[in-house]
């Protein structure tokens, strides 16, 4: 017998079922951290329709039971390995898989979104959608491979790194991004986080943050992060369009629902440049694994709070937290 933990959009359940064969050409891996997101909020909320009840958990750090393969970098996986998921299966058939924008796949399978993720005591995953970590990684940053390659493929948008970068939003995404820019070489970060908990933690560990965009500003074109996207976040930013210089660039990871109202004669008139960006491609996430390889000491300090998996009744509090930067928890 084995379990996920199973969330069928009112609450979490801890269900058995019997152990499955494993899957011609797939890998068994054992999850073993899992990195709370905003996606996992959207989903509790019912911001983010579910298709069928899932485990959820798309964040994921765990170890080779069974199986081999090779890996989305090229890497030989074999039993005992620690890897991340790349938990957005691409087809590599579709117009977007055939222009190499592998992010955008028109046929894309988001693990923990759409189909089971990694609440789960085991997983069957195709090798070509993990990636083997170095033995020597902190295994807690294991799982925060992912939303640092999200943030890699957003700042990459930038044409000039020599501009003052604002990022709006100190969640999993914009938080991990501050660092991941500075090593990039954007040597003029700060951050825009309206909740008073999280903007005392990220001032504690370093950022430099301020409580609205206004505060955050130069009197040099900018560029803008926003890694929240909704209409408020928007919406302050026009708001601040008489203080925001001309020529200054804006990228938006945030996704939602709602449709996005910016003032045409704001955006020709100051000739500003908006762009979207959607996860990431696999060299990013490659790159991301590399990157907080060579800084485990930064990235470890953005990780606010771990908790234990004790009883899927924790698990609301958690994805509905919003004192913290970054949540783990230990699946098992």
């Amino acid at each position: 017998m084995t379990w996920k933990i199973i969330f069928d959009g009112k609450g979490f359940k801890k269900v058995e079922m019997q152990d499955e064969t494993l899957k011609e050409g797939h890998i068994k891996i054992k999850p073993i951290f899992y990195s709370v997101c905003g996606t996992d909020k959207s989903i509790l909320l019912g911001k983010y329709k579910l298709e069928k009840p899932i485990a959820l958990g798309h964040e994921i750090a765990g170890i080779v039971m069974e199986g081999n393969g090779i890996d989305i970098a090229g890497n030989e996986l074999k039993v005992g390995d620690y890897v991340a998921l790349y938990p957005n299966y691409f087809c590599e058939k579709c117009i977007d898989c055939l222009n190499r924008n592998f992010n955008a796949c028109r046929n894309k399978v988001m693990i923990g979104v759409r189909t089971d993720g990694g609440l789960s005591e085991y997983m069957m995953v195709d090798p070509r959608f993990l990636l083997k970590l170095p033995e020597d990684l902190q295994k807690i940053l294991g799982p925060i491979i992912e939303p640092v390659a999200v943030g890699i493929h957003a700042l990459k948008k930038f044409e000039e790194k020599d501009r003052r970068l604002v990022i709006i939003g100190l969640g999993g995404t914009g938080s991990l991004a501050y660092e991941t820019a500075r090593i990039l070489g954007f040597n003029d970060v700060v951050a825009v986080e309206k909740n008073e908990r999280k903007l005392e933690l990220a001032r504690m560990i370093g950022i430099r943050a301020f409580p609205s965009i206004r505060e955050a500003l130069s009197n040099k074109a900018i560029n803008v992060l926003d890694t929240v996207g909704d209409n408020k976040s928007i919406g302050e930013i026009e708001s601040a369009l008489d203080l925001i210089p001309s020529k200054s660039e804006i990228v938006i990871t945030g996704l939602g629902n709602e449709v996005l109202s910016f003032h045409r004669d704001s955006l020709i008139r100051r000739e500003l440049t908006i762009k979207g960006s959607i996860i990431y491609n696999p060299t990013d996430f490659i790159e991301a694994s590399e990157i907080v390889y060579a800084n485990q000491q930064y990235y470890l300090k953005y990780i606010t709070k771990v908790v234990k998996l004790s009883d899927p009744d924790i698990l609301p509090s958690l994805l509905l937290d919003e004192n913290n930067l970054k949540i783990i928890i230990i699946i098992q």
